[in-house]
């Protein structure tokens, strides 16, 4: 009888060891909110927060902005893809404000031009959109992907894409861990 009570005393032991661990790995956020803006206030004018997620393997948040220009010392903004590419492969964080082209316009370009750092353009859209995003969220994100009045923000050592939409004067900000 002992040996029996022995295997289950352990076996309970290890079941409430493995919880615990699922409970807590659960508790991991890739950001903290508050944080988030504060690293965000170097990019933006940030005014209050509209929406906000985060997972161990992605953030999503709309932010209401104060303004809808850049800050320039943080974000060097550039009127051509070609132009902006360049900055992005010295790890530069850059704002593409192309007349005529939509943050998916942009995207597409950067993967013509050179296919890795394209891709990790839309990476840091298509993560967060999968898990860190509702139905709504996407919708409303998706519109100021394909809107000509969207400035794209793209900050590779921040695996992050922004999306300024200069007519609601709102910042989507994307982050994920692809």
């Amino acid at each position: 009888m002992t040996r029996w009570r022995t295997l289950s005393l352990l076996w309970a032991r290890s079941m409430a060891g493995l919880i615990g661990l699922t409970l807590l790995a659960s508790c991991f956020t890739m950001d903290a909110e508050e944080e988030l803006r504060e690293e965000l206030k170097q990019f933006v004018y940030l005014a209050q927060t509209r929406r906000f997620e985060s997972q161990a393997t992605c953030t999503a948040a709309i932010f209401d902005l104060a303004g809808t220009g850049v800050r320039s010392e943080a974000v060097r903004t550039v009127s051509n893809v070609r132009a902006g590419l360049k900055l992005v492969q010295e790890g530069r964080a850059v704002a593409f404000d192309v007349p005529g082209l939509t943050p998916n316009m942009v995207s597409e370009q950067m993967m013509s031009i050179n296919l890795y750092a394209g891709m990790g353009l839309i990476s840091s859209f298509v993560g967060p959109s999968l898990a860190c995003m509702d139905d709504q969220f996407q919708v409303d994100a998706y519109y100021a992907l394909m809107s000509q009045d969207t400035l794209t923000i793209y900050d590779p050592t921040m695996n992050a894409i922004m999306l300024l939409h200069r007519p609601r004067q709102l910042l989507f900000f994307m982050r994920g861990n692809v």
